[in-house]
């Protein structure tokens, strides 16, 4: 006798194969893609953050190249002097020096430390948001337009695409529509 368990089930299988492929069929998936580099370049709450946080990075430079000629004259001269200095005066000298070059690098770690310096911070501070904001609006692109998939371009996973799929001119447009939830300059205003 022939199995009736047996014939259901692989009816009941093929049913479903051929529901699956009717369904999948008909649905289409619908891809697009963004190039972040020229959204942002093109989008003035980046190019503020970005121009304040050079205005920053600068003004640190400056600084420490300044602390860091003053140390090498202190070097300098203390060189120069140390033929007429006693042993005791030249260990003396040396011990500051030693200190002085201590508190640079103190101050450069403060300062320029990836992770933990103040212009990272300030980076973080004055960027991410500005990230954060994109994404919101990738987001709500691919939701509102009924895209499954939204790619980023400039990344190595996306090797080539048509055109007609960028999305960015798109996303540029909402961004400037739908301002900044917070402001981005920390500066004061006079």
């Amino acid at each position: 006798m022939i199995n009736i368990r047996k014939i259901l089930t692989v009816c009941i299988v093929v049913i479903t194969l051929q529901l699956f492929y009717v369904y999948t069929a008909h649905s289409e998936t619908k891809i697009g893609y963004v190039r972040s580099g020229y959204i942002l370049r093109n989008y003035e709450p980046y190019k503020q953050a970005m121009k304040e946080f050079q205005a920053l990075e600068d003004s640190e430079n400056e600084k420490f190249k300044k602390m860091t000629d003053d140390f090498q004259e202190k070097v300098a001269a203390a060189q120069k002097q140390a033929a007429f200095m006693s042993q005791e005066k030249i260990a003396e000298k040396s011990q500051e020096l030693e200190r002085e070059n201590a508190l640079l690098e103190q101050y450069s770690a403060k300062v320029f430390d990836r992770d933990s310096g103040i212009l990272s911070k300030k980076y973080n501070d004055l960027i991410k948001p500005v990230f954060d904001h994109v994404n919101s609006i990738i987001k709500k692109t691919r939701i509102e337009e009924g895209y499954d998939f939204i790619f980023e371009s400039e990344s190595d996973s996306l090797i080539d695409a048509d055109e007609k799929y960028d999305l960015s001119d798109k996303v540029l447009a909402m961004l400037e529509k739908e301002p900044m939830p917070t402001t981005v300059s920390t500066e004061k205003k006079d």
